[in-house]
């Protein structure tokens, strides 16, 4: 045939159709009307075929998913940070993601307008990176998504019609043979393979480890401190890692005495005890310990301890408490007292920079004895910082508990959201708040691993990292690059030219927030809780809180948009939840 390219044979034998006549003199729009995706079309309609059908959706759900994750990429979705975070260091997330995300977007247009047998490979390879990374930062394996893509890519791929490879037929005049597959598909999974561990094998050498520049302040990033007080921590978690050292201004306003060089090779027990004569045998009560290469300064005043700071062997809490602040927000820099009495969280309430403090222990029943009020209240009332405390993960009321009873104090207890986004709670009653009862947290015992735990432990600090993450919005929107509420600050925890934010503030705006079970959203049959639709807040305090709290908290402290006042009878209820704090604890 005159004026016609011919096909090769191995391409006729995928055209079941074999009444598609191309002409080489067709314009590039014309041919891609022949392209089977395009299931708009009266042609596609008129070919109709279950090989076509089969296709067309697949193609499709692989532009969506990558068109997704590509648009959230390129928002820069926080829960993608501890996944970059794994390879590049934390503040070089966003430009990763930002090319992430135009890779993401390639990928998807590539899929709908030049579909060659390479993309539909690399379609199917590629999702196996996140999957790793999203496993080694949270334990998580999200297998389902990922295999579903990867087959719907080989389906495609092996249901591909003979229009797929007509352009490069036409204007390469190259053959499309199972040579050309190959090769493609080697390409691809070299240049996959080549790049990941290129990265992976520079971002973790113990020199991109351990280097760091010490910058002024004024120079460095708008940052949040949070202090845990719990059993210890596993300083040795690649949850903690932080690939820069704390700049020299941060370290001797947190009152840093120490240095502790960690051993970056071998399990937990060899790092351990590689480190023991350097440095955990000669830590002090008096000590405040910075531990380059993490986000953690880490301190002992009770000095009743085997191993200073370093997280129990039989226990784990802290590590996980830990973890949840970090979970809610990649970025905060953690001040770790190790203890469990008033000289503990006088440690941190004393600290000038320290933003917040969450304490996730006390007397089983929320036993009505004296435990850590007094300390708590010269951290929020004195020092003007904010403190979280749990309550018990038994139904006892919040009120008397000296953890999270105080009216200065924010009482969480917790609740379960199951997939069809129905919230059950599942501890003490008139908290505060309620938050994630169930984690998937790090573990204390070694270097990478993870477990699902679960309480108002967990719940607690979760709040506090979340409460962090905002204030590290707003001090990036107003510059403001200090942490703490000090005297210099004038007991604010922001302190822009045209905002200022204290720690009543940030409350205020976290129980506006708080999402408030109602009468339509309690479903007896299921067994949901709150068991009372009349009241609520009993059980629930001001609301759930969670990950979506975050954007409506700092767009109503930032003066952006106005979150709606709660209605009369959360109000009142809460009022005389307040009411009767003060009354039990004193204001």
């Amino acid at each position: 045939m005159d004026g016609q390219p011919k096909l090769p044979e191995a391409v006729l034998l995928t055209n079941l159709d074999n009444d598609v006549d191309i002409d080489t003199n067709s314009s590039i729009i014309q041919l891609l009307t022949h392209f089977k995706i395009n299931m708009i079309s009266l042609d596609w309609a008129r070919g109709f075929s279950v090989r076509r059908l089969v296709y067309s959706l697949s193609v499709l759900y692989l532009f969506w998913m990558f068109a997704k994750h590509g648009v959230k990429a390129l928002m820069v979705t926080e829960k993608y940070i501890p996944v970059v975070s794994v390879i590049f260091p934390t503040e070089f997330a966003p430009a990763v993601l930002i090319g992430v995300g135009l890779i993401d977007i390639s990928i998807a247009c590539m899929l709908l307008f030049r579909n060659q047998p390479w993309v539909l490979i690399y379609a199917g390879i590629y999702p196996f990176i996140p999957l790793s990374l999203t496993f080694i930062a949270t334990g998580e394996l999200e297998l389902f998504g990922k295999f579903l893509i990867f087959s719907l890519s080989v389906t495609a791929l092996f249901t591909a019609p003979v229009e797929t490879n007509i352009i490069d037929s036409i204007f390469s005049s190259r053959e499309y043979t199972h040579n050309r597959l190959l090769a493609s598909v080697s390409v691809a999974i070299l240049l996959i393979l080549t790049s990941t561990l290129s990265v992976y094998a520079v971002a973790n050498s113990s020199d991109g480890l351990e280097a760091g520049i010490s910058v002024e302040e004024d120079d460095w990033r708008p940052y949040s401190v949070v202090a845990p007080i719990d059993t210890g921590i596993n300083v040795y978690h690649e949850r903690f890692i932080l690939n820069e050292t704390l700049p020299d201004w941060l370290l001797d306003g947190l009152g840093v005495t120490m240095w502790c060089n960690l051993t970056l090779e071998g399990t937990w027990q060899e790092r351990y005890e590689a480190d023991q004569e350097s440095c955990w045998d000669i830590i002090t009560s008096s000590d405040i310990v910075y531990f380059p290469g993490t986000r953690i300064i880490g301190t002992t005043p009770d000095d009743n301890t085997d191993i200073p700071i370093l997280d129990d062997p039989a226990d784990g809490h802290g590590t996980a408490v830990t973890g949840a602040v970090l979970d809610a927000n990649p970025d905060a820099i953690i001040f770790f007292v190790e203890g469990f009495t008033d000289a503990a969280v006088l440690a941190a309430a004393d600290q000038p920079l320290v933003d917040i403090i969450t304490t996730s222990f006390g007397p089983i029943g929320s036993v009505p004895v004296p435990g850590i009020e007094d300390a708590t209240r010269v951290a929020v009332v004195e020092n003007h910082k904010v403190h979280t405390g749990a309550s018990d993960n038994t139904p006892s009321p919040a009120v008397q508990d000296s953890t999270a009873g105080p009216p200065w104090s924010i009482g969480v207890s917790g609740y379960a959201e199951e997939e069809d986004d129905q919230k059950e709670t599942m501890s003490g009653s008139y908290p505060d708040m309620a938050a994630d009862w169930t984690q998937m947290l790090p573990n204390h015992d070694d270097t990478s691993g993870y477990h699902e735990t679960s309480g108002t432990s967990f719940a607690t600090p979760r709040t506090a990292g979340i409460l962090s993450l905002v204030l590290t919005m707003l001090r990036e929107d107003v510059e403001d690059m200090g942490s703490g509420a000090s005297v210099e600050r004038g007991g604010l925890l922001v302190n822009g030219t045209n905002l200022s934010i204290s720690n009543s503030d940030l409350r205020d705006a976290l129980n506006l927030s708080a999402w408030y079970p109602s009468f339509s959203t309690w479903d007896p049959s299921t067994g949901t809780l709150p068991i009372s639709p009349v009241a609520p807040c009993t059980q629930v305090g001001w609301g759930v809180v969670n990950m979506s709290n975050v954007e409506p908290i700092h767009a109503h402290l930032a003066g952006i948009q106005n979150m709606p006042d709660r209605p009369a009878d959360v109000v009142a209820c809460m009022e005389a939840n307040q009411a009767i704090r003060e009354a039990y604890w004193g204001d």
